[in-house]
């Protein structure tokens, strides 16, 4: 019973979303980021719009499905950026929305420290989980930026998962009390990486997802991410942890009232390579 932490399905089909529970995943965060089309704050506006229609849309397939939003670091409008983040309190409020997020770093620029700061601080007052990226180059040098950022807004420990987190990131993170979220579509084989990760450090404070529904993202990563865990000896309760429980703590939400009958799969088949 697996739970993906970063679902980008929007553009996923109905049968794409049949294999999903096929293979066992029962639940899924659905966060906004920054696939969007042109059109400034009225894309931000827009996509924020289609990520809680996708979770809803998820709901009725029968899969436990959450959404995040906010402003990410690569869509921060040269307009309407105080209308936008304005808005995000009501939005944030909607039954489907579990976290704020994608937020994060791009470039490290300080117009984005200054938007990433003013999100925490709402989630810090709303007491909600952030997901929260950092730059794909300097990544150790933009993960300790981000964390020092979430540490000025007063957020608690357990409160912020990184997205993009890599082997040489993990151990940071976990040190400042946050989660560390591995993409498991990040490189030429993100299922191998996390799972040298996973067996290395074991699965305190990480949380897998697939990245599927972005360009090269395999939407089977999870349930294979937790078949090559099993086979690497793991137990089956850290495969759980990193594959489904962690990510539901992180959430804090309880994924067993929204499953449908849809929901329960036929779990038994394996999706090995």
């Amino acid at each position: 019973m697996w739970f993906d932490a970063f679902l980008h399905a929007r553009s996923l089909s109905p049968r794409d979303l049949s294999d999903l529970r096929f293979f066992g995943v029962t639940g899924a965060l659905v966060p906004s980021g920054d696939d969007l089309g042109p059109g400034g704050a009225a894309a931000v506006r827009r996509g924020w719009q289609e990520t809680v229609a996708a979770a809803r849309r998820l709901r009725r397939s029968g899969l436990a499905a959450y959404a995040a939003v906010g402003v990410h670091p690569r869509r921060i409008p040269a307009r309407g950026l105080e209308a936008l983040l304005a808005e995000l309190p009501e939005l944030l409020g909607r039954p489907e929305v579990a976290a704020l997020g994608a937020v994060g770093l791009a470039e490290g620029t300080p117009l984005e420290e200054r938007v990433l700061l003013r999100q925490l601080e709402l989630a810090a007052e709303l007491r909600l989980p952030v997901i929260v990226v950092t730059p794909p180059r300097r990544r150790d040098q933009g993960t300790r930026r981000a964390l020092a950022i979430l540490q000025e807004a007063g957020l608690p420990a357990g409160q912020a998962l990184l997205a993009g987190a890599d082997a040489g990131t993990v151990r940071t993170v976990r040190a400042f009390g946050q989660w560390a979220g591995l993409s498991l579509s990040a490189g030429d084989d993100g299922v191998a990486e996390a799972v040298k990760v996973v067996s290395a450090l074991g699965p305190e404070g990480i949380v897998l997802g697939s990245d599927a529904g972005l360009s090269g993202g395999d939407l089977l990563a999870l349930p294979r991410a937790a078949d090559r865990l099993a086979r690497a000896g793991l137990s089956e309760g850290v495969v759980r942890r990193v594959c489904a429980a962690n990510a539901v703590a992180f959430l804090r939400v309880d994924p067993r009232g929204l499953r449908g009958r849809g929901a329960r799969g036929r779990s038994g088949r394996r999706a090995s390579r």
